[in-house]
């Protein structure tokens, strides 16, 4: 029987608030960053460089947000290990995503077909990134935790298909840098609520398979 923490009043409200929160916080570092690269004119390398530097931010963010929620129904986890992995997940997730923009000349010429492969390759080690680095940790902690893997995958693909919905639209040429920074905001904040909503039922759900008792528990 699972405890009251786990119940969707107990734990996922929490959890879509702080986690929406986390990473919305989070996505501002990586969002300054962007603004910076297109004020200074950076090139690709330091641009993606400095990109790679804000996702530690951005997963330090996040895992923060999610270690203190997790950290009452499983007491016994290691929320500063779990913050580093999840910072470590982050700047892995935006080194992948900039690898196309500064390998570009390697694979401009492929076959249609090889693009399409690597495409799926990278995309899907992108998406599960932070999920395997937070797995680390999870596993020690939680019974089929594996599962967090494609729970967190899936979270980033609704939460990533959520901001450009919204974003691509607006986003248009010759608009000034605060136009472009507020419709980033705006879908960013749409993204977090996806992707908090997602890892919540998903947390719920694992919680459920093995309930870890929580009674009398303060948060570290």
């Amino acid at each position: 029987m699972a405890s009251p923490q786990h119940s969707v009043s107990g734990f996922f409200l929490p959890w879509l608030g702080w986690v929406t929160l986390g990473e919305f916080a989070g996505f501002l570092v990586p969002t300054a960053a962007e603004a910076l690269i297109i004020t200074a004119g950076l090139g690709d390398l330091p641009g993606a460089a400095l990109l790679v530097l804000a996702g530690l931010g951005e997963g330090a963010a996040l895992g923060a947000a999610m270690s203190w929620r997790l950290s009452f129904p499983i007491p016994a986890l290691n929320r500063r290990r779990f913050v580093l992995l999840s910072a470590a997940g982050g700047a892995v997730a935006w080194a992948l995503g900039m690898l196309p923009v500064v390998t570009i000349e390697g694979w401009a010429d492929w076959p249609v077909a090889l693009l399409v492969i690597a495409a799926i390759v990278l995309a899907g080690a992108l998406l599960a990134s932070i999920g395997v680095l937070q797995w680390i940790e999870l596993r020690q902690r939680l019974p089929g935790a594996w599962l967090w893997i494609p729970a967190t995958a899936a979270a980033w693909c609704v939460g990533l298909g959520v901001f450009f919905a919204i974003a691509t639209p607006l986003w248009t040429e010759g608009q000034s840098l605060p136009v472009v920074l507020a419709i980033g905001v705006l879908a960013a904040a749409a993204m977090a609520v996806s992707m908090a909503a997602v890892t919540g039922w998903a947390a719920v759900a694992l919680l459920h398979r093995a309930p870890v008792p929580a009674e009398g528990r303060e948060p570290r």
